[in-house]
């Protein structure tokens, strides 16, 4: 049996009571990144959001399957406004049933069809094979493509030396997870081959191979505090204490850089976002501490006192 769709009421109270989850943990902006949104949910959020039930900026991608709705709706990436973007094509990778679905060349073909339609394409990628197919298929549509459309791959998760190569080329944008460093760190350790666990999460790495990145939770996988991620970037240790790959700590600037600049540029709007900036969008929020001046194991215990929208004061402790 098929679940029912969301009634337009639920959808809407459920939307509300996670805007106001997010808005607590001081974010601004998110990418609902769902393969399955498609025009009808965008039409949905629309009235959601101009009934005034969301405070957040949302950058809604969409799947495959949906192309051909918001390309007879005569949308284009960007379409909407500060509130409520349009952003590009969310393709799901996976090997499920033992081999990769769907097939490379059929990937290939889809990444050029967006690609010809003027989207972004945004690939989750997990395991090497997963990885190794969305950089084919980027490859497929050439290095300069991929860099003005800002075609991205979700997780990237197992991402050995070879792969990282060819990825600096094409010039990807990479957005990843630091909080499953935290929050999943310890399973890592005990469960992933010894030969894998080097590859994994590698942000240091992309950082310095010249890569773009962006950083997110992957909500509701694990929750959607950014402080998390933050004690997980810098300090790479999983909520246990143990650390996973220490060498690819960064340092707190650049994981910041990760969740405000990299971001914004994974969603084309770091001209508008991700800065403190004249002219920029006044998003602003204020901790109880000064993250610049704490040793790295208290960010993730860091709170949130008060988040700023559009210069108003849309949550506070």
């Amino acid at each position: 049996k098929v679940m029912p769709p969301l009634a337009e009421e639920e959808l809407a109270e459920g939307m509300a009571l996670v805007d106001r989850h997010n808005r607590a943990y001081g974010i601004t902006s998110l990418q609902e990144a769902s393969a399955v949104n498609d025009y009808r949910r965008w039409q949905r959020l629309q009235a959601i959001k101009q009934a005034g039930q969301l405070k957040t900026r949302i950058y809604m991608m969409f799947g495959y399957n949906a192309l051909g709705q918001f390309r007879e709706a005569g949308l284009a990436q960007g379409a909407g406004d500060g509130h409520l973007r349009l952003g590009g094509v969310k393709i799901i990778v996976n090997k499920a049933s033992g081999r990769l679905w769907p097939s490379p060349p059929e990937l290939g073909e889809m990444v050029w069809r967006v690609n010809q339609a003027g989207f972004q394409v945004a690939i989750h990628a997990v395991e090497q094979g997963e990885v190794e197919a969305a950089i084919g298929a980027y490859e497929h549509v050439g290095s300069r493509t991929v860099a003005q459309q800002r075609h991205r791959i979700e997780h990237c998760s197992e991402c050995p030396q070879p792969l990282l190569k060819r990825l600096s080329k094409l010039k990807a944008t990479v957005v990843t997870q630091p909080p499953f460093v935290y929050h999943n760190g310890e399973r890592y350790l005990a469960t992933i081959a010894p030969e894998v666990l080097p590859t994994l999460y590698r942000v240091k790495s992309f950082l310095d191979s010249s890569l773009v990145v962006g950083a997110s939770s992957d909500y509701p996988v694990v929750p959607a505090n950014p402080m998390a991620g933050l004690y997980g970037a810098v300090t790479r240790r999983a909520a246990s204490g143990q650390e996973l790959l220490p060498w690819e700590g960064i340092t707190l600037n650049q994981a910041i850089a990760l969740y405000t600049l990299g971001s914004a540029y994974a969603s084309f709007e770091e001209s508008i976002k991700g800065s403190i900036t004249p002219g920029k969008l006044a998003d602003v929020l204020v901790l109880s501490d000064d993250i610049t001046r704490l040793p790295p194991a208290g960010l993730k215990d860091v709170k949130v006192l008060m988040t700023i929208i559009d210069g108003k004061i849309e949550w506070e402790a």
